[in-house]
């Protein structure tokens, strides 16, 4: 196997992980048929979106008065 394809199959494997992990869902999201910069960029934006979603939290924590 290809450096390359071993870094997309790791990728996919990765994303369809925390995706299911993030929703508690399966989806049957064609991976495969995106490139390694696609993938990468979809783990990035998982990435920024868990990292949202963990300051909210944190900000209502700190200040529950100004959450809503």
């Amino acid at each position: 196997m290809l450096p390359v394809e071993h870094e997309k199959r790791r990728l996919v494997e990765w994303l369809r992980a925390d995706l299911a992990r993030a929703t508690g869902r399966r989806y049957r999201i064609n991976l495969d048929g995106l490139d390694v910069e696609s993938l990468r960029e979809l783990q990035r934006l998982l990435r920024g979106l868990d990292h949202e979603k963990w300051a909210a939290v944190n900000r209502a924590r700190l200040t529950p008065w100004r959450s809503g």
